[in-house]
């Protein structure tokens, strides 16, 4: 008996089709360090920037006191991670549905 099953484990798009919002989570990856930091997008900027909160490890960045957290944020523009090089970012992206975007 033949049971073929098609199941979508992980769903992904092109980063390039990525529109930020509140709460993503951003993997950025290096060339010699394979993970360089993790962040997650606090505010979305009227020009369209983002401030992220990062920290090189994932635990050290969901366990950071809310008054640390200021001290630890970037602002990056949406298209320095859309047009980055291939591998550069990876985002995770939540709401009905998990996306990956890389």
């Amino acid at each position: 008996m033949d049971r073929e099953v098609d199941i979508q484990l992980i769903q992904y798009r092109a980063l390039s089709l990525w529109v930020p919002r509140v709460g993503d989570v951003i993997i950025k990856h290096g060339w010699f360090i394979r993970t360089k930091w993790f962040g997650v997008v606090n505010f979305i900027n009227s020009d369209g920037s983002l401030n992220i909160i990062k920290d090189g490890l994932m635990s050290l960045l969901v366990a950071t006191a809310p008054e640390v957290m200021r001290g630890k944020s970037i602002e990056l523009g949406q298209g320095q991670i859309k047009t980055s090089t291939a591998g550069a970012y990876t985002i995770m992206q939540h709401d009905a549905d998990v996306v990956w975007y890389v």
